[in-house]
């Protein structure tokens, strides 16, 4: 679906660069630059010109006359020239590289023309006065890649993993948004789609001409069904990995005070963001920072000690402690390998077990234990309710610190499916799964009730809508308009 106006936008980002992207998209694409741009020839000569002032007129009326000595659009092909301005007898603005892309092998779909100018704000801002002086109008956010999703050249996954490539701030994040950009993800669901479609065209088919296709047996209804409900959980379960990926994840660092939380915030930083001393309670407020932990974005958050105390500053750093446990995906219980565990790790206990929130237990400064065992009394306790067993580090020498990294990565992908499909559901993508599957699980409990075949139908069509409106195959105007207003002006 080709649009019948043309768009232009800065595509790079803001401020001073060596260059800047200039990019215009449209059915006047080519003869708005055609007017603005002329091509070297021969450095030495137009450089001649310029100095004595020479053939401006001749130069104006061989362009005015469609002269082949100035551009002529070859798509995918750079040219080397200049920009200038029309209005102002043909003032030079700036030396630049264009190239013509010719619809329909575009980004776009679409005649596409990208200038690649010197990176000055002054510059980029002039040539973009300059286009849309020449009657295309200033693009929306997102609106390069909406044009490509409605040209049919991108589906709504691959469009939203554009966005996720923009934003990512890891390697890891970056591989899983190119590899469903290149549309992995997009065929797994087309492929169960198919599958679903195959089974309701038999359905309707056996309701609509009973004597001469008949009845599907249910045992096929079912054994589909099943298929694509296995398949359709494991799409959904991405959703948690790709949400920890994509947004980050969470992580409380708690423990009474002096356990070498603010060391362990430290380690992980690979820098001295918190202050560290014997003192206990140096810590009385909340840190967060942001770490990559084997590619997931992780935001620290180390809290103060947490103890009886008159202290009333100390008190408020203990509430928030609490605080964070609750706004946390995940809490690293950190103990002083060196003292027993007490009262101290009893609150924290029943309070992770109160607010049902997932933790995990570090033993600290196992490079103070020497050969004997690690006092820890009430240990047992928290270790029952936590995932994996406890982990023994040294925050200050770095033993340990890899396998404290390593259960962060297991809890953010607790399982494969994320590499198996090569690609994870986003929130709205994984609350339109989960509408299939609820779709799919009707249809089974329908069926083994021995309800009539067009109520099963009602449920697999249910199911089929919501695969569309991941895709993008079906979508209302809203949702497009939802799904690109996060994106920057420009792509």
């Amino acid at each position: 679906m080709l649009q019948d106006d043309t768009i232009a936008a800065i595509s790079t980002a803001p401020g001073v660069g060596a260059i800047a992207i200039v990019r215009l998209s449209g059915p006047d694409s080519f003869k708005i630059a055609e007017k603005l741009f002329w091509p070297r020839k021969n450095r030495q000569s137009d450089h001649e010109k310029f100095d004595r002032g020479q053939d401006k007129s001749a130069t104006n009326d061989s362009k005015a006359s469609g002269n082949n000595d100035f551009w002529q659009p070859v798509s995918h092909h750079a040219s080397i020239g200049y920009i200038k301005d029309p209005s102002r007898d043909n003032k030079l603005v700036d030396e630049v590289v264009l190239i013509a892309y010719q619809a329909p092998h575009t980004y776009t779909g679409e005649d596409l023309v990208e200038i690649n100018c010197h990176g000055s704000p002054i510059v980029t801002r002039e040539i973009l006065s300059l286009i849309l002086a020449q009657g295309a109008r200033l693009a929306e956010k997102g609106e390069f890649t909406k044009r490509s999703f409605l040209a049919g050249r991108l589906d709504l996954t691959q469009a939203e993993a554009v966005l996720d490539i923009i934003h990512s701030k890891t390697e890891r994040q970056s591989e899983l948004a190119l590899s469903v950009l290149q549309g992995h993800l997009g065929e797994e669901i087309k492929a169960i789609r198919k599958r679903l479609i195959e089974l309701l065209t038999r359905i309707v088919a056996g309701i609509d001409f009973p004597e001469e296709v008949g009845e599907l047996d249910v045992s096929d209804i079912n054994a589909v069904s099943e298929e694509c409900l296995t398949k359709l959980n494991q799409l959904a379960r991405t959703a948690r990995s790709g949400r920890f990926l994509r947004e980050g994840l969470k992580l409380a660092i708690v423990g009474r005070p002096n356990a070498g939380k603010s060391s362990l915030l430290n380690r992980l930083l690979n820098f001295e963001r918190a202050i560290v001393t014997d003192i206990p309670g140096t810590t009385r407020d909340s840190i967060e920072e942001p770490v990559d932990v084997n590619g997931i974005p992780v935001i620290l958050v180390d809290t103060a000690g947490v103890r009886h105390t008159e202290d009333r500053v100390e008190q408020i750093g203990i509430e928030r402690t609490t605080r964070a446990i609750e706004e946390a995906d995940l809490t690293c219980v950190l103990l002083d390998g060196t003292t027993a565990s007490g009262q101290e790790e009893q609150v924290l206990l029943s309070k992770l077990k109160e607010l049902a929130r997932p933790y995990f237990v570090a033993i600290n400064k196992i490079d103070l234990c020497g050969s004997g065992p690690m006092n820890n009394g009430n240990l047992p306790d928290l270790i029952n309710f936590s995932i994996g067993k406890p982990l023994a580090i040294s925050a200050k020498m770095g033993q340990g610190i890899e396998d404290l990294k390593g259960m962060i990565e297991h809890f953010a992908l607790t399982d494969n499916s994320v590499k198996e499909l090569g690609g994870s559901l986003n929130e709205r993508q994984g609350a339109l799964c989960i509408k299939a599957v609820e779709a799919l699980e009707r249809l089974l409990a329908a069926s083994l009730s021995g309800l009539p075949q067009d109520c099963l139908a009602s449920d697999l069509k249910l199911a089929v809508d919501a695969l569309d409106a991941i895709s993008g195959q079906v979508v209302t105007e809203e949702v497009i308009t939802e799904v690109f207003a996060n994106f920057c002006i420009g792509k």
